[in-house]
């Protein structure tokens, strides 16, 4: 079976490392017909899901489509790389994906800082997964430039890292899009570009919006029928395209209603990223809802490290100015150390 894959560690090692084998069972599992994966937990009880092998070959093929990833420039088969763990749905979707389609897949040793080895051939990898810890990774180290396309997913991309990426990107003449998914629909059902807003579904995938705001979705080749999901959505358009999809506002159960005013947490953290970054740095930091005697909730950034008083007060000063809206935050919360899942995402209080 290792006809198709290939480890950072080389052939020359011998023996396949342990950390190969976990992949190895996944890669057995599904040649005796069984397609499994276990939730993040992010946003809950972690949760496993048996999917059958027709939906896999279905978001397979989906996602070659939407890349355009049919045949490799030199016609080889599409070069893939990928340091995700065995035990998400991102991971195990990769090989799943390589062995559907007749790729070549290289796997790195999971890590948050992966090494990224020659492609066979010396070409840039024509697609490559990570998370975005993982891609800020490699745009310092300098390692982008070894794909061609680079999807990202598994967790949130803050608006500042964001920016450090694209601008990376760019010089590294990579191409990359956040995907949007989750486990139960087979990873992504749709992508974005980097520096744009609007996720563009992928083909088979259909969307509506509920009752309560939250994004409803159809993917019947995948298994996918009337997903209601916890995600708030809102039309929109992509600006280079011209084409409909929609923008991701948070969570549902993050709302907070301050007053009667319902703000959405990571839409206000898109907006206000630009002013905050300059003052705050390297430091980590998300919007959420505490309680209030008058409000209610009280919209509160949450910031990792340290308390320094004097930021504090610069941040609701500037903020003050430059968003003199009911929405923005009023009070700073200090934590030491953030909570994470294990694929990197934060637990939010």
């Amino acid at each position: 079976m290792r006809d198709f894959w290939r480890t950072s560690d080389g052939p020359e090692r011998g023996n396949t490392p342990d950390w190969v084998l976990p992949f190895l069972a996944v890669d057995t599992e599904w040649f005796n017909g069984r397609a499994e994966s276990q939730s993040s937990g992010s946003t809950g009880t972690p949760k496993t899901f048996a999917f059958a092998p027709e939906s896999v070959v279905a978001a397979a093929n989906a996602t070659a489509l939407h890349f355009g990833l049919t045949v490799s420039d030199d016609g080889q088969p599409i070069s893939a790389w990928s340091a995700l763990p065995s035990t998400g749905i991102g991971g195990r979707m990769m090989w799943w994906r390589t062995r559907i389609l007749n790729w070549s897949l290289t796997q790195s040793r999971p890590a948050v800082a992966p090494r990224v080895p020659p492609a066979p051939g010396g070409k840039p990898y024509d697609f490559a997964v990570a998370t975005p810890q993982q891609a800020s990774a490699l745009a310092e180290s300098n390692q982008l430039s070894a794909f061609r396309t680079l999807l990202l997913g598994g967790a949130a991309v803050s608006s500042t890292q964001e920016s450090e990426i694209l601008k990376a990107a760019k010089r590294a003449g990579c191409s990359i899009r956040l995907g949007f998914g989750m486990t139960e629909t087979l990873t992504h059902i749709a992508t974005r570009e980097l520096g744009q807003a609007t996720f563009l579904p992928l083909s088979g995938v259909t969307w509506d919006i509920a009752e309560d705001g939250g994004l409803i979705l159809n993917a019947p080749d995948r298994g996918v029928r009337k997903l209601r999901t916890r995600d708030a959505v809102r039309p929109s358009v992509d600006a280079k395209t011209g084409r409909n999809g929609f923008c991701w506002l948070g969570r549902l159960d993050d709302v907070i209603n301050t007053g009667g005013l319902k703000v959405h947490p990571a839409d206000l953290e898109r907006r206000i990223a630009a002013w905050v970054s300059p003052l705050i740095g390297l430091r980590r930091w998300y919007i959420a809802g505490r309680p209030h005697p008058t409000l209610g909730m009280q919209v509160t950034m949450i910031v990792e490290g340290d308390a320094v008083k004097n930021l504090e007060l610069a941040l609701m000063d500037r903020l003050s100015q430059v968003h003199p809206h009911p929405d923005r935050p009023r009070a700073v919360l200090w934590m030491a150390a953030f909570e994470e899942t294990e694929t990197g995402k934060i637990r939010r209080l």
